[in-house]
C-alpha cells in the first residue's frame, strides 16, 4: 500500500467492544506490516468533529447510541457525503438495517457479537480499496494533476508516451506503457495487448469469441490471443479476491 500509516477510528459506546476490535486490528495490520494509528470516540458527532481536522480512512460505526441525534446511520450518511474516502463499517446486530445502510453508503457491515473471520475478511477489503483509491500524479503541460487510481479506465500506447482514460476524461502522460505498467503492477492492471494496459476493476463483461472485454458502460477493448488465456486466469483471481 502506498499509505504510510492508516488512520483508524473505533466508534462504540461500548468500551468491551471497541477493546476486542483494538486488538484483532493491532494483531491484523501488523501480521501484515501495516503502520495505523487507531482512534477511539463514544459518539459519532464526536468522531465527525475530529475528521473535520483530520484524515481518516477506515471508521467502525455503531448505530445505537441512546440519543435519536447520534443514530450511527444517520451519521454514516453524512460522514460519506463530507468525506468519500473515509471506508466506514457498520457494526450492528440487526441485519433489517443493513438495506439502510447501503442508501448509507456504508462500505461494508459487521455483525455482534464480533467474528473475527468476518472481521479478517472486511480488512482484507478495505485494504484493497484504499489501494485503489490513492491518487497518482502525472506531468500535463508542465502541470501536476492528481488522478485516483480506481478512476482510470485504461492506458493506452501514444507515439512514445501514453494516454489514460478515465470515465470523465483523456489524459496524456510522458511515460510509455511499459514505464505505467511497472508502477500500477499491484493495483490489479493487466497489459492485454500490446497497446492497453487496463484496471481490472473496471472490467463488466467479456466476450470469448470476439477475444473482447468491456471496460464500464460501453468501452470495448481487444485482447491478444497470446495474452488471452493469461488474462483469463488473473481476471479470475481477482473477481474472487474480490468477492470473496
Amino acid at each position: 500500500m502506498d499509505i504510510k500509516k492508516i488512520e483508524i477510528i473505533l466508534c462504540d459506546d461500548h468500551m468491551q467492544l471497541i477493546d476486542q476490535l483494538e486488538i484483532y486490528l493491532e494483531e491484523y495490520l501488523r501480521e501484515r506490516h501495516v503502520e495505523y494509528h487507531i482512534h477511539k470516540f463514544l459518539t459519532p458527532s464526536e468522531a465527525f468533529e475530529y475528521m473535520n481536522h483530520e484524515v481518516v480512512h477506515i471508521l467502525f460505526m455503531d448505530l445505537e447510541f441512546g440519543k435519536e441525534e447520534e443514530d450511527g446511520m444517520l451519521w454514516t450518511k453524512k460522514i460519506h457525503d463530507a468525506f468519500p474516502g473515509t471506508l466506514v463499517l457498520i457494526l450492528t446486530a440487526y441485519e433489517y438495517r443493513y438495506k439502510e445502510g447501503y442508501r448509507a453508503r456504508a462500505f461494508r457491515f459487521m455483525t455482534k457479537p464480533l467474528m473475527r473471520q468476518e472481521f479478517e475478511e472486511n480488512m482484507d477489503d478495505c485494504l484493497q480499496e484504499l489501494d485503489m483509491l490513492q491518487a497518482i500524479w502525472i506531468k500535463q503541460k508542465n502541470i501536476n494533476i492528481q488522478i485516483t487510481v480506481k478512476d482510470i479506465l485504461y492506458i493506452k500506447a501514444y507515439v512514445g508516451e501514453s494516454e489514460l482514460h478515465t470515465k470523465e476524461k483523456l489524459y496524456y502522460s510522458e511515460e510509455s506503457l511499459s514505464q505505467w505498467e511497472i508502477r500500477l503492477q499491484e493495483k490489479h492492471f493487466f497489459r492485454i495487448h500490446k497497446s492497453y494496459l487496463i484496471n481490472m476493476a473496471q472490467v463488466t463483461d467479456i466476450v470469448p469469441n470476439r477475444h473482447e472485454i468491456v471496460l464500464g458502460q460501453e468501452v470495448r477493448l481487444p485482447v491478444s490471443r497470446r495474452k488471452w488465456t493469461e488474462f483469463q486466469s488473473c481476471y479470475i483471481r481477482y473477481d474472487v479476491s474480490r468477492n470473496s
